[in-house]
């Protein structure tokens, strides 16, 4: 029985390849609906892949077009797709498409590693995204000032005791300090730098990078806020009129903002070639030139 890896968000393209259409309302895969939208094809070139696809030239596969594509019988196109469901066969997701074109002939002949461009494309779209991107030494790890005993029992007095249960998505954030080695993009007058990072392996977080004193390498940092629970200036009043330590008052949420660097990619140590090394040569080439 195949396995479905879909999302509820909408997907991303992370499959491109040059492919043929064979059949139209068909499928390589015994247990999925068929429609006008749902097509055979043939994977005449993988240009970029995730490891699970990227072997894939050659082979039919199915192709589900999403929205108001139409596809014609014979038509070679230029696929943007993400995976979708693994079987026998495999079936994807066809975000869109576009024809071959004469423009189209480098990026065809191009060879190389499918699943490097792709990482290529993904680390170069984080590095023009990010806030900064530095590199340097892990020089210690702790608790957030909010998180630590002594803060927390210094809140208790006069701060309102969260309630409810706790998420299992909880992040159980941590802090690095950055001493920098060298500013590769954004302006800094720091030496150091402080990020926010999740400590928990927990399904939403295992993917992004964790880290350890003496870790070197080169970060990409994106501004993001974190959500903390602080009292509101009436909760404080009541709480030091009632003196009662464990008193449970109404708490407004804020978010501070911080540095953090949750993405797979937004982090490489320096003994790993390509990456982030490359995106820093090449957007240092392209400055010079």
């Amino acid at each position: 029985m195949p396995t479905s890896s879909s999302e509820s968000t909408a997907p991303v393209a992370t499959f491109i390849f040059q492919g043929t259409v064979r059949k139209i309302k068909s499928s390589t895969l015994k247990d999925i609906p068929v429609d006008d939208k749902t097509l055979v094809v043939t994977v005449d070139n993988v240009i970029e892949a995730p490891k699970s696809l990227a072997k894939l030239g050659g082979n039919e596969i199915t192709v589900q077009l999403i929205g108001n594509q139409k596809a014609s019988l014979g038509e070679t196109a230029i696929f943007h797709a993400s995976g979708w469901i693994f079987g026998d066969s495999v079936a994807v997701q066809g975000i869109s498409k576009e024809p071959v074109q004469a423009t189209h002939a480098a990026l065809l002949t191009r060879g190389g590693d499918p699943t490097q461009y792709r990482r290529d494309r993904v680390v170069r779209k984080r590095f023009d995204d990010a806030e900064t991107c530095v590199s340097g030494t892990i020089e210690m790890v702790k608790l957030p000032e909010e998180s630590t005993p002594r803060r927390r029992a210094a809140r208790a007095a006069t701060e309102p005791v969260e309630t409810g249960p706790v998420s299992e998505h909880n992040p159980h954030w941590r802090e690095a300090v950055i001493a920098i080695d060298k500013t590769h993009k954004g302006t800094t007058d720091k030496n150091r730098l402080v990020i926010r990072f999740p400590s928990s392996t927990d399904v939403r977080w295992y993917k992004a990078p964790k880290f350890t004193p003496g870790q070197q390498g080169y970060f990409m940092l994106q501004k993001t806020k974190v959500s903390e629970t602080v009292p509101s200036k009436a909760s404080k009043k009541a709480a030091k009129a009632a003196g009662a330590a464990g008193l449970a008052l109404e708490a407004t949420p804020e978010a501070a903002e911080v540095y953090t660097a949750l993405h797979p990619e937004d982090f490489q140590s320096y003994s790993e070639p390509g990456g982030i090394k490359r995106i820093i040569d090449l957007s240092s080439e392209e400055s010079e030139g």
